[in-house]
């Protein structure tokens, strides 16, 4: 960076001494210290629904045809958060809003001397991307598999802001597969869930549910039926219904043959003479001591992601058994 040789203030040389534990330059003249402060800059991040990053290339030297977040340096009578969205407006040719801080960081550079380079998370609120200002191109790419960045201080943003997101984006995912699901299963390309941890601990655990069903029947008066039933038989239905379900929530398995289990289910029953209200209380106990088995676990007391867990395992299984009672229905009332 190079070095004042003249004071702003009466035009004589400037010195160099040691004041207040450090080098400064000093006019001798009139007294005035010149302080070297950092220079502030503003940088942003911001992304689409599809999880990718908006970058620009910068036009110019330094790192002139790299990649980088919108970035520059604060203007005097602007405040950070402008300066920020200023650049975004200036670089990527679009309109945003501060979201949230991500990261400061202190940033020596060749080319400019001492940098402060603050940097937010920002969220298009209107415009059409073009490139502009100092910047020759822009794009959108994936968060985990970007170029590599022009200033060091933004890799260290992104690590930050790629795990603040990272539960987010995971919840985001799994819910739009979740809804994209329920309205085709048969046609919708197999994705994770989130909860599908919970239904391998279940899939661990299924005897222990089982059992707790099994006390539940033996003193539930809503199901008096299922009372005389033999006990090995009702715990092979119960592993035989726990087998299935989970299948179907793991994709192991098709609609189809999930219809087929249930109705069949169904059919056996009605042939027994068990009522049809038993029946869909006995499946209903099942439902029930299945996410019990999980609450007992106690992760409401973790982070966000996992709550989120608990609630996405429940609404997969009231479709599910939503589903399970109609089939067994159809085969009750064949």
């Amino acid at each position: 960076m190079r070095k004042k040789l003249f004071c702003n203030y009466c035009n004589n040389p400037l010195k160099v001494e040691f004041l207040e534990g450090r080098k400064r330059q000093l006019c001798k003249n009139c007294g005035q210290i010149y302080y070297e402060n950092p220079l502030p800059v503003a940088s942003v991040i911001v992304s689409n629904d599809e999880h990718e990053l908006l970058l620009v290339k910068r036009a110019r030297d330094p790192f002139k045809d790299m990649w980088c977040f919108p970035i520059g340096f604060a203007e005097t009578g602007e405040s950070i958060e402008h300066t920020a969205m200023r650049e975004l407006k200036e670089e990527s040719g679009i309109e945003g809003k501060i979201v949230q801080l991500i990261d400061v960081d202190s940033h020596v550079n060749s080319f400019y001397g001492e940098l402060l380079i603050v940097t937010f998370e920002g969220e298009k609120t209107a415009g059409e991307e073009c490139a502009g200002d100092d910047a020759s191109d822009w794009g959108y790419f994936p968060a985990m598999n970007l170029p590599k960045l022009a200033f060091d201080s933004q890799e260290k943003a992104l690590a930050k802001f790629v795990e603040l997101k990272r539960d987010a984006w995971n919840i985001h995912d799994s819910f739009e597969h979740f809804v994209r699901e329920t309205v085709d299963r048969e046609s919708f390309t197999k994705g994770e869930f989130l909860s599908d941890e919970l239904i391998g601990m279940i899939e661990e655990n299924a005897e222990k549910v089982v059992y707790l069903w099994l006390e539940d029947i033996s003193t539930n008066p809503s199901i008096g039926s299922f009372k005389d039933m033999n006990r090995d038989e009702l715990f092979l239905i119960g592993m035989s219904i726990m087998s299935n379900s989970r299948r179907w929530l793991k994709e192991r398995t098709s609609e189809q043959e999930f219809k087929k289990f249930f109705v069949a289910f169904g059919n056996d029953m009605g042939r027994d003479g068990i009522p049809s209200e038993d029946l869909i209380s006995v499946l209903s106990l099942l439902k029930k001591h299945i996410f019990g088995f999980i609450y007992s676990w106690g992760l409401w007391n973790k982070p966000v992601v996992e709550i989120y867990r608990i609630f996405e395992l429940g609404e997969r299984l009231v479709y599910m058994f939503d589903r399970a009672f109609y089939y067994a229905c159809r085969g009750f009332s064949a």
